[in-house]
């Protein structure tokens, strides 16, 4: 199979010195743009076993990635470099695998209770790519552009990754959510904490953060691409998935929240950070019309009159004791649940991000 965009662009463009294009140049454009529509989707990650993913590929089916960098938080469809080294396409004939046993295949140590980024990485003068995962960050606290690490459930809760000194410096944090969304920021440093006291430092301006904030690290000196997102779950097991383009399907079933008394809870494990859209099933409880039954996203942050994000089951499912299967847009995984237990069974991505 043959793939143009290896070739391009062509170092030679670059100098200074004028430069004879020749025929093969020209081959290598006209075959780019006849297999650029195929080329648009990065191949699909799959699940192994409890600590394992894989890209699979072989020669007759080879697994082709553009290093594009991160998908746009602003923007979906767009990309944020990074400061990529060339960006041009990697393909690989045998599986790329990313194992939490082998001490290379991630940033730091494993952490359960966690959502990962899975990465294709490439050198320069790399032609295949290999895959590692990074783990998706809160914010715990700032203080001069130092940022304390928090746990995704409870960011007040310090945590470090264990991850080698200033290995880091040179990339990118780049916030997926608060005041400095899509903002992103050059890694000076970061510790080796493998605890509760993880920081990165970084450079520029300051940033305005605060507790519970997303980012994410784009990280240095490689060329690399987001291909997908895997969650380790608190028993330190990867969630069993099955991706087919955008969409997440969970294989194995879990009630990741128990039935809640007037309350506002935010869980992490419902959907992945990325996610604009996901689908549970809602089992609601019999009770008595006294009580406040809704599920949905509130718009203040008291605990008793929270008004529902899409709907409130009051006037729909008074006294009614049953399942209900439903798919919402999805922010940052914040919802309100009083008196219903969640199933979720899946989850999307936007359009041309994976």
């Amino acid at each position: 199979m043959a793939f143009g965009f290896l070739n391009l662009p062509k170092a030679k463009w670059w100098e200074t010195l004028r430069k004879v294009i020749v025929k093969s140049d020209f081959k290598d454009i006209e075959t780019a743009l006849l297999e650029a529509p195929g080329l648009v989707r990065v191949p699909n990650i799959v699940w192994v076993d409890a600590t394992a993913v894989k890209v699979p590929a072989t020669a007759d089916c080879p697994a082709a990635v553009l290093m594009s960098g991160f998908p746009n938080i602003l923007h979906p469809g767009a990309f944020v470099s990074g400061g990529l080294s060339d960006g041009k396409y990697r393909v690989n004939v045998a599986d790329a695998t990313m194992d939490f046993d082998v001490a290379a295949s991630l940033w730091g140590t494993e952490k359960v209770s966690q959502w990962y980024l899975i990465y294709a990485l490439a050198g320069n003068a790399d032609p295949t790519f290999t895959i590692k995962a990074m783990p998706f960050m809160r914010v715990k606290s700032q203080a001069s552009q130092v940022i304390s690490l928090g746990t995704l459930e409870t960011p007040a809760t310090g945590i470090g990754y264990g991850v080698a000194t200033d290995e880091w410096a040179g990339g990118m944090v780049y916030f997926l959510s608060g005041a400095s969304i899509g903002l992103m920021r050059a890694i000076t440093a970061n510790n080796n904490n493998n605890s509760t006291g993880g920081t990165i430092t970084y450079g520029g301006a300051a940033l305005t953060l605060a507790a519970g904030d997303w980012f994410v690290v784009l990280p240095p000196a490689t060329n690399f691409r987001l291909i997908g997102t895997i969650l380790n779950l608190p028993n330190g097991n990867i969630e069993q998935f099955d991706r087919q383009g955008n969409r997440v399907q969970r294989i194995t079933s879990y009630n990741f929240l128990a039935i809640q008394t007037n309350g506002i809870i935010e869980n992490v494990f419902l959907a992945d950070p990325l996610a604009c859209a996901y689908e549970v099933i809602l089992y609601f409880q019999q009770r008595d019309q006294t009580t406040v039954n809704r599920f949905g996203h509130p718009n203040t942050n008291n605990t008793t009159g929270a008004v529902p994000f899409l709907f409130d089951p009051v006037t729909d499912i008074y006294y009614q004791h049953g399942r209900l299967p439903i798919r919402f847009c999805r922010i940052y995984s914040f919802y309100s649940v009083y008196y219903c237990t969640l199933y979720p069974i899946a989850y999307s991505y936007p359009d041309g991000w994976f």
